[in-house]
């Protein structure tokens, strides 16, 4: 009996502590640099791109376009909020023409932290109240009417 105590301990010791081994997820994807260095500045039309890299994560149109390849790690452990550990960004910049004119790699270090605003805004008219919700409920209850 006792052995098979210590045993229980030893297993729920082993996977109490597995339980806390961070967890690893990839999102996105990176392009390959030997791909990458297929690409010609100033030559490599973005179709020819497209067929190289695949399709970008984002596109963005201002007065250029601008392709984003993206990827990223976080590191989750238990239930505690996931962190970023990685995160990589291949930057393609395209004239009016359609044609490469720059190749940027940016990672973590360039981004920068943006803190989500918890406050919640009020919808405009009457706010209900929970024991209002409940008496307002009562009589509104209708039983259908079956067909024969």
């Amino acid at each position: 009996m006792i052995h098979n105590l210590k045993t229980f301990k030893l297993i729920a010791l082993a996977l109490s502590l597995n339980a806390c081994t961070p967890m690893l997820d990839a999102h996105g994807d990176s392009p390959d640099p030997e791909k990458l260095a297929l690409l010609k500045i100033g030559e490599t039309p973005y179709t020819q791109v497209q067929n190289i890299l695949g399709t970008p994560s984002s596109k963005t149109v201002f007065d250029s376009e601008y392709w984003l390849y993206i990827s990223s790690v976080q590191e989750r452990i238990a239930f505690f909020k996931p962190k970023e550990t990685e995160r990589h960004i291949t930057v393609l910049k395209f004239d009016n023409n359609g044609i490469l004119q720059e190749i940027q790699q940016k990672d973590m270090s360039d981004g920068m932290s943006v803190a989500i605003d918890q406050d919640k805004t009020e919808t405009s008219g009457h706010s209900v109240s929970l024991i209002e919700q409940f008496i307002g409920n009562i009589g509104r209850f209708e039983q259908k009417k079956r067909s024969p």
